[in-house]
């Protein structure tokens, strides 16, 4: 089974076997309507990541698993945490769900990939595109939805995981190790869960001749409780959630003086659950999340609180050949810093070891929205609007409009339409209009900016779609004792022109005056993207192959390229089930065409080429293993490059072999 699935249901080789026999099998989706939905009925393209995939593919975080799907870039971002970007927009632009609500940011801005588990999870729905309608802001450039599995019987499951760098490693005896927990037990009526999972990584270094660490010595840890249970037709649901993250990468020593300089981080995070429902016909679901950070550098730390609270009610009915959808969804971040080191005293916060930097800053919003879904015959209309109240920003709105359109009326030679154009807007984070990041001791600053506005745009996408037989496509002639490759194919062109972007820039009269390199987080007037993804799947007996390209158009209103985003990027995978129950996968990321920022002097490399293979079996049905290798060429940025400060696009990730176990108690 291949990675990713296009919105067209691109299905698993029993799945096509039923739909041959006139009986379709679909993925169910939640993302695109807010209701469940076979995915190819979605009106809305989205990508779908199992799994059993997942496990699969990474190495206990979303961070790499979600590189191999279509049209997604995942960065490495300055506190060696990973973001994602979508057609164009950056993680800040890109909204981070688990069960359809908002994971918190451990900067207050946008989520951290490698700090969110693939324990426990049933399946991750990628919306691209523009979602402000049905997720407010954040969602200007799409959403991911993590869905947790509901347990439905008794089970134990364990898996451990090795893995090492090979040639970079610290010391050559260094290995990481992944273990996962997996228990799900009836308790008085109750289902109930636990997962745990700890990620040791010991880090890496290119150079062994000087003191920097090229990535961090790293402990994660990861907790998951969960109640559930039905009365009638409710569902109640409890979850309960704890992560800790230790990181220390030394940096540099101080001429003159005993000791080291490292990168510390140190994270603490809660998150509390909670869901009542009555099948498809409404539901409540709430959310509390607080995350606890001290990181920075050893001689200039930071502590910050950052807190989110969320409550999401939905309803659902029928008026005659409308499908009604209406939320209420009420908000609240809040963000405190304090600088260690600083002896000061501030007797209204009561703080004597540190200088406060942002003082309990806080937002509450108040959204709702309606969306309403007309079908006819095989087409499929869906608009919707959201408006929203911000205790800083006032009111805020997005309409959009999407329809699907079926070009055939034949299910397994199935051609469809799918457009869609409307608004999405974006609130300014309290980092991006507090924050104060004072490194003057390394050069440089960076400062939000209090004078934000919140951003806007206008958005539009047109897909056509292909899911059949190569034969049918062709125009063969078919005949019933020759079984012909599956066909999925899929052209997605977008355009957004968003006003009032935000964007890092530097401050020049500020550095010219300081002497240090001064950046601010200030809007761009006008920004343009637009790309095309294409994409194409073929099954055949045993093998499925998937091709995908895009190309992305990123300038602001002068014409400047915006840096940071490829503009071409091309994935491959291939899987093969072979004999004796085993599994063997192929695939190669390839990234290109991206443009310095204007802190960079120069273009180290622009491009990039990643080539991984991993293999599993099932032994029995309770002993399972895998192996393979990440980056097979061991394509990894320069370290002299980057502290030049040239552009260096290729991966930090160093050459990476591992192999598993994994034992189901029952």
């Amino acid at each position: 089974m291949l990675l990713s699935t296009s919105a067209v249901g691109q299905l698993n080789q029993d799945q096509m076997t039923q739909e041959t026999a006139g009986s379709p099998l679909e993925t169910l989706v939640v993302t695109g309507t807010r209701t469940e939905l076979a995915q190819s009925r979605s009106p809305i393209s989205i990508d779908v990541i199992t799994g059993a995939q997942l496990q699969q593919v990474s190495h206990g975080t979303l961070a790499s698993a979600l590189n191999y799907i279509p049209g997604v870039v995942t960065k490495r971002n300055a506190k060696d945490g990973y973001t994602v970007q979508m057609q164009g927009f950056d993680g800040d632009h890109v909204l981070v769900l688990v069960n359809s609500q908002p994971l918190i940011a451990p900067t207050g801005a946008s989520a951290d990939l490698d700090q969110i588990s693939v324990l426990n999870i049933e399946r991750i729905e990628v919306l691209r595109g523009a979602a402000s309608v049905l997720y407010g802001s954040s969602a200007m450039g799409g959403v991911i939805n993590v869905i947790t599995r509901k347990a439905e019987k008794n089970s134990a499951k364990f898996r451990y995981q090795a893995s090492n760098y090979t040639q970079n490693s610290i010391d050559s005896g260094d290995v990481a190790g992944l273990y996962q927990l997996d228990v799900n037990q009836m308790i008085l009526g109750w289902q109930g869960s636990l997962s745990a999972q700890k990620i040791d990584d010991p880090g890496f270094d290119y150079d062994e001749n000087t003191l920097a660490q090229s990535a961090p010595t790293t402990d994660k840890k990861f907790v998951n409780l969960g109640l559930a249970r039905t009365f009638g037709e409710v569902n109640f649901s409890l979850k309960s959630r704890y992560f800790s993250d230790d990181k220390i990468k030394l940096r540099y020593a101080i001429p003159g003086q005993s000791g080291d300089i490292s990168y510390l981080s140190n994270v603490h995070q809660w998150q509390q659950d909670f869901g009542v429902s009555k099948n498809q016909l409404w539901k409540i679901q709430g959310r509390v999340l607080q995350h606890d950070e001290t990181s920075g550098d050893s001689n200039g730390l930071r502590d910050a609180e950052i807190k989110l609270a969320e409550l999401d009610g939905q309803y659902q009915w029928q008026l005659n050949e409308v499908t009604l959808i209406s939320g209420l969804v009420l908000h609240r971040d809040e963000l405190y810093q304090m600088k260690q080191g600083v002896s000061v005293s501030d007797t209204d916060i009561g703080v004597s070891d540190g200088t406060v930097e942002i003082a309990d800053k806080g937002r509450n919003s108040i959204e709702g929205y309606t969306q309403g879904s007309w079908q006819v015959a095989e087409h499929e209309l869906v608009a919707g609007t959201r408006v929203q109240y911000d205790s800083d920003f006032g009111w805020h709105s997005a309409t959009r409009v999407n329809g699907l359109f079926a070009l055939s009326d034949d299910k397994h030679d199935l051609w469809q339409l799918r457009v869609g154009a409307g608004q999405s807007y974006r609130v300014p984070t309290l980092k991006e209009r507090f924050y104060v990041f004072d490194h003057s001791n390394l050069g440089y600053m960076v400062l939000g900016n209090e004078s934000l506005d919140p951003e806007t745009a206008l958005s539009a996408n047109l897909e056509i779609s292909y899911h059949g037989t190569v034969a049918k496509l062709l125009a063969f002639k078919h005949t019933s004792n020759v079984h012909f490759p599956r066909l999925s194919l899929r052209a997605n062109a977008h355009y957004s022109k968003a006003k009032d972007f935000i964007n890092t820039v530097t401050d020049v009269d500020a550095s010219a005056q300081t002497g240090l390199l001064i950046s601010q987080y200030e809007n761009v007037d006008k920004t343009y993207i637009k790309g095309v993804d294409l994409s194409a799947k073929l099954s055949w007996s045993k093998i499925d192959y998937q091709l995908s390209y895009s190309y992305l158009h990123a300038t602001d209103g002068s014409g400047a390229y915006l840096s940071d985003r490829p503009t071409h990027q091309i994935k491959s995978n291939i899987n093969w089930q072979l004999p004796l129950d085993i599994n063997a996968l192929a695939y190669v990321v390839y990234e290109a065409g991206e443009h310095p920022s204007s802190t960079q002097t120069g273009i180290e490399k622009d491009n990039w080429l990643s080539v991984n293979l991993s293999v599993n079996q099932h032994i029995n049905d309770q002993w399972q293993w895998n192996a393979g290798i990440d980056n097979l060429f061991d394509e990894h940025q320069e370290s002299e490059a980057i502290s030049s400060g040239l552009l260096d696009v290729r991966p930090l990730a160093s050459r990476r072999v591992f192999a598993g176990v994994t034992y189901q108690f029952y």
